[in-house]
């Protein structure tokens, strides 16, 4: 597949004119992120990892002098633009890390914390900026549904480490299960506390709702009480909050579909998601394989298969941990 236009034209408009320019001219390249650091070289990063671009928008693994670097003054325009030139309203984004454009697009920030009386209250000198490309690849879940989704839905976890896919996949999941895909067109809710995943409401299905810019542990909590949902899909849950609101929705009888930053041999470890995957009934638990191959799944393990098998870092993870051991394997 030729990919002529690899970065939308909304994100590159809000990128300084000099290295929008050099941008315009890649062509054949998938891009998955932009970075733009101060006074270094702008940094591409495809499926073959990191490369620089040159002033006449070509790839290279070569660092030249034809290399194209990033003036101080070309940070600041990119991220006035990213804030619509208000960047006083964008304060509370910035403590957090990342700035989202409205077609999705996350926009990662570094600079210097800013703290008063022993609370951050702002970021200054910002030198970096990641700007990650969104996506929507029509057919990236179908493995995942004829897998785990085969006469009914179940409570999936999917599990890879940064830039492996996982957005991508729920996307596709939100619009397959509620366009009728699998039979009936049920009831989505997703929840998108970072507005990452909604840049294109209309690629989430007919039968999705959308929740947008509230914490995932108060989204979750409305969407169960007032959007009767069959399915609430949410990214990277990490919080302990998080996690009790959704164990509370699939004992109400919602299913759901999350995300969790890890790499497999991490999953084994984590006493917190194994803890989830008990409590929440996660029946199936998809490995991605990482961010050479994103949307790529690895396998899909049956939670009951790891219970019956006895695996020693499953048992271990969840003995090494207080309350985790009343969820111990037999």
């Amino acid at each position: 597949m030729e990919f002529k236009n690899p970065v939308p034209k909304e994100i590159l408009e809000c990128i300084s004119p000099r290295i929008r320019q050099s941008l315009e001219n890649l062509q054949n390249t998938e891009v998955f992120e932009i970075r733009l650091r101060t006074k270094s070289p702008v940094v591409i990063v495809t499926q073959q990892g990191s490369a620089f671009i040159t002033k006449n928008g070509r790839l290279t693994q070569i660092l030249s002098d034809q290399c194209l670097i990033s003036a101080e003054y070309e940070i600041t325009d990119t991220l006035n633009k990213c804030c619509g030139y208000s960047l006083h309203s964008y304060t509370k984004e910035f403590m957090n890390g990342f700035v989202t454009l409205p077609c999705g697009a996350r926009v990662g920030v570094c600079g210097t914390a800013v703290y008063e009386n022993e609370s951050l209250k702002s970021v200054k000198d910002i030198s970096c900026l990641n700007i990650r490309i969104p996506r929507i690849v029509k057919g990236s879940s179908d493995s995942l549904i004829k897998s785990s989704f085969l006469g009914e839905i179940n409570n999936l976890m999917i599990i890879g480490p940064p830039s492996s896919g996982k957005t991508t996949i729920i996307k596709d999941l939100a619009y397959q299960i509620s366009d009728g895909r699998l039979g009936k067109y049920y009831k989505v809710c997703v929840i998108d506390e970072r507005f990452e995943i909604s840049g294109d409401a209309s690629a989430l299905g007919p039968n999705t709702d959308i929740i947008k810019g509230f914490p995932k542990a108060k989204a979750i909590s409305m969407a169960i009480r007032t959007m009767s949902p069959d399915v609430i899909i949410c990214d990277e849950v990490a919080l302990d909050g998080e996690t009790k609101e959704i164990i509370y929705g699939v004992n109400c009888g919602v299913k759901f579909i999350i995300t969790a930053h890890a790499n497999e041999d991490d999953f084994y470890r984590r006493a917190d998601l194994i803890n989830l995957c008990k409590k929440g009934r996660f029946t199936k638990i998809a490995f991605l394989m990482g961010a050479n191959s994103p949307g790529k799944i690895k396998k899909v393990v049956d939670l009951d298969e790891l219970t019956e098998n006895g695996r020693d870092t499953f048992n271990d993870s969840i003995s090494n941990f207080g309350e985790y051991k009343l969820y111990k394997a037999n």
